[in-house]
């Protein structure tokens, strides 16, 4: 697998490994938090006639450098399926139960992201067999919800007045993800998969109207693949007053090509 010039894996220890693992793909992320220059983003699609678990081992056994001993090693984890606790609710020896109340289906291990700067513990599974491969085959990795991670940097973009809706929403991976604010507290966290552009419109209108998102005071964001949402991203605009693409500053090197195609969560990875 082609990797730059300027990665070292002899150095591992040095960078940090970000994978992201979707419904249908898996990419990765290689960079140095003290080097901007060294950053290298790949995208592989699955094969469906192959279960998720032998998808993920086959793209390990084809890209052997994933085991070795990075910096830092933070699994991505995509999915429609998940739930927002505050924490005066959370308690850790329950959150299985907890997920099963909120999500009705067979769920896998159980995993949580405390967000702190909202009170907010995010719940999301992953494949029982998925997760125990990839614990045992990455160096010490953290796992993360990607709606955990838009969270926790939407939740400090632009807070102007604690009255006002800030309302994220992210076109990603044939999905939409809405993410709404008043002040610091965490309104709603939603996703939808499969969405076309009139069904994503449709989402983002409904949650508007269930929070009473007025639409000449408060504020709409939009991020993530918009150019392929381009309908409905222009109709928001003509319905609501405060309408803002959200401009990404990585700290990295990054092409103007990279920035309109790689996820939004790794890019806050980069900004961070």
């Amino acid at each position: 697998m082609f990797l730059p010039e300027n990665i070292d894996l002899a150095h591992s220890e040095k960078y940090t490994l970000s994978i992201r693992l979707t419904p249908n793909g898996f990419s990765f992320c290689i960079f140095s938090p003290a080097d901007p220059t060294i950053f290298h983003f790949q995208e592989t699609n699955f094969s469906k006639n192959l279960p998720l678990i032998e998808n993920i081992q086959k793209t390990f056994f084809e890209v052997n450098f994933f085991t070795q001993p990075f910096r830092k090693v933070v699994v991505n984890v995509v999915t429609p399926y998940y739930t927002s606790v505050p924490n005066t609710f959370f308690d850790k020896t329950k959150i299985s139960e907890i997920y099963a109340f909120n999500i009705h289906q067979k769920a896998g291990h159980v995993l949580s992201n405390y967000i702190e700067e909202i009170s907010n513990h995010i719940l999301f599974d992953l494949n029982d067999e998925v997760y125990s491969f990839l614990v045992r085959n990455l160096w010490n990795p953290v796992f993360a919800a990607q709606p955990t991670t838009l969270t926790r940097y939407f939740a400090k973009y632009k807070p102007e007045s604690e009255n006002e809706i800030r309302y994220f929403v992210d076109f990603h991976d044939e999905m939409v993800s809405g993410i709404a604010f008043k002040g610091n507290k965490l309104l709603t966290a939603n996703s939808y998969d499969n969405c076309n552009r009139f069904e994503a419109l449709y989402f983002v209108v409904n949650i508007c109207e269930k929070l009473s998102f007025d639409q000449n005071s408060d504020k709409i964001f939009f991020s993530g693949n918009t150019e392929a949402n381009k309908e409905s991203v222009e109709t928001l605009k003509k319905l609501i007053k405060n309408a803002e693409q959200i401009q990404f500053q990585p700290k990295h090197d990054v092409s103007p090509d990279q920035l309109s195609s790689i996820p939004t969560d790794i890019l806050i990875q980069l900004c961070e």
